[in-house]
């Protein structure tokens, strides 16, 4: 009797093993049929859906900064509304095939944007101790100016805060009015002392009737910049095609530079700036160069990124400055995106963009 029994127990275990090899097989083949079906995606489509959901998650990481610092001060106020954002968000997703990498690496940036509003909201609380904050205000679209706030905080017992959200990955974060298709005004003016009639006069040199004739290739305002670094800076031991052993003629130019760089970190409004780290879910403060004691810098200390051209190009597109031989900026040089992929208009320039390292 007690070997039938054992008998049965065995056929019942293949049994049940032989199902589950079944299963398993017939699960393998549902998700190779839809990896099948579901359509490939190309660099370019994916850079837009990638566009998107970060535009979206940005606007995430600032309400819901809002709604944890109205809880944890207990406000009547009531919470913005995400649903907006979120939304942006999911409809990014939704765009990827069902199988793709990138929906998974985006749904964890979301719970690290959530994390990180949680200590950053503690943070500045206890940053603007001993007053107390009776109202959050969402301020996006105020930014004539160069201003740098996202939110707007008031106390009772100091003076408004604002805060400037933003969120990093590459352990980059840009400044006011950071990405900006004015050249001139906006970025040579701004950082190198460059007049609007240097700048015509330079343009000129270099072969082009005007700024919109310059713009027409992105290239020519890489050329632009190079030239402009060079000549500002008065950099010694430098090409327009190496940048890898130039050396600063002009310290008094550098050190301008850096004092403008942090100055519009935190923009004209003096903004509080709050970095949340899409990857981790950190919360950071400062950038690299805010740990430098600009006054006390000696051009010895001082060097550049190579930017050699790379891919085929005449020049190259990315230039940055480097103290102790750590990256402190980058500025960067676009053509245009998104729609215009692909067009004949693909190359024209789009925007520089200026971003400190953190």
């Amino acid at each position: 009797m007690l070997n039938h029994n054992l008998t049965k127990m065995k056929r019942s275990i293949g049994y049940c093993a032989l199902c589950f090899c079944l299963l398993a097989l017939w699960l393998s083949i549902c998700v190779q049929t839809q990896t099948a079906q579901s359509p490939a995606i190309s660099k370019s489509e994916f850079d837009v859906i990638e566009g998107v959901f970060h535009d979206g998650l940005g606007t995430y990481a600032e309400v819901t900064l809002a709604n944890e610092l109205i809880a944890l001060a207990r406000l009547s106020q009531t919470p913005f509304n995400v649903s907006r954002s979120r939304a942006k968000m999911m409809n990014a997703i939704n765009q990827l095939p069902p199988l793709h990498a990138s929906r998974e690496v985006f749904e964890r940036e979301i719970a690290n944007i959530e994390r990180a509003a949680k200590r950053g909201a503690a943070e500045l609380l206890r940053f603007a101790a001993p007053a107390s904050l009776i109202r959050v205000r969402h301020t996006p679209r105020e930014f004539a100016d160069a201003k740098a706030g996202d939110l707007r905080l008031e106390f009772n017992g100091r003076d408004e805060l604002p805060v400037s959200v933003k969120t990093d990955k590459s352990h980059k974060v840009a400044v006011a009015e950071g990405q900006t298709p004015d050249i001139g005004a906006k970025w040579a003016e701004r950082y190198f002392k460059v007049s609007a009639r240097e700048l015509n006069a330079l343009i000129s040199e270099l072969g082009f009737k005007s700024m919109a004739d310059l713009k027409s290739d992105y290239l020519n305002v890489a050329r632009l910049v190079a030239e402009i670094m060079m000549r500002k800076l008065k950099l010694e031991n430098c090409q327009l095609t190496d940048f890898s052993r130039a050396r600063v003629g002009d310290l008094e130019a550098a050190k301008y530079l850096l004092r403008q760089l942090i100055y519009f970190k935190r923009g004209n409004d003096r903004s509080r700036v709050i970095i949340f780290d899409r990857a981790t879910g950190e919360v950071h403060w400062d950038s690299l160069l805010e740990s430098v004691s600009i006054e006390k810098l000696t051009a010895d200390r001082i060097s550049f990124l190579s930017s050699r051209p790379r891919n085929g190009h005449t020049i190259a597109t990315e230039f940055g400055l480097k103290i102790d031989g750590r990256t402190v900026v980058s500025f960067q040089v676009k053509h245009r995106r998104g729609q215009s992929r692909g067009t004949v208009r693909q190359y024209e320039f789009s925007d520089i963009t200026t971003r400190l390292r953190i």
